[in-house]
């Protein structure tokens, strides 16, 4: 699949998305990625920075992803902790499958960096081969995603691209 890079907010976080998606982000955080149709799925970020009063350890970031979300959460190869669920609900009568990547990383001494990825797809398509396509994509993507080390990284303006 050929694919884009993302940096995310000057940096905070960086990832790839399909090549054909279209990037819009809001002026106060979140973004949003998608291919053009009816029948696409919309992958969703928001991205957080949370202080903590304890020290931060290279295991915080899973823990804090098994605390707070009552999730198992692995610890990649990167040093990133990751967490997934997949869940339903119905939006305006429409049934939507939601495929959820909590990743995290520690920022030591007292900060842990999280991103919350939601995939938001038509139940009907759900297990379509383009679904099911998109899904190995971004699991790989998410799994590979970088965080900024850096402590206040400044966002980028609003903006919408198409490539």
């Amino acid at each position: 699949m050929n694919n884009k890079q993302v940096v995310y907010r000057g940096g905070l976080i960086v990832f790839s998305i399909p090549r054909d998606w279209i990037e819009q982000y809001e002026p106060e955080g979140g973004g949003m990625f998608f291919k053009e149709g009816d029948t696409t799925g919309t992958l969703w970020l928001e991205v957080m920075t949370l202080g903590s009063p304890a020290a931060i350890t290279a295991d915080s970031a899973r823990l804090a992803l098994s605390t707070v979300l009552g999730l198992p959460a692995e610890t990649l190869e990167n040093g990133n902790a990751l967490a997934k669920r997949v869940t339903q609900t119905t939006d305006r009568g429409q049934k939507i499958t939601m495929h959820s990547w909590h990743l995290s990383a520690s920022l030591p001494p007292e900060t842990i960096r999280l991103a919350n990825f939601t995939y938001t797809v038509l139940a009907s398509q759900a297990q379509s081969p383009t679904t099911l396509d998109d899904l190995s994509f971004l699991e790989g993507s998410i799994r590979q995603a970088t965080f900024s080390k850096e402590h206040g990284v400044t966002p980028h303006p609003i903006q919408s691209t198409k490539h």
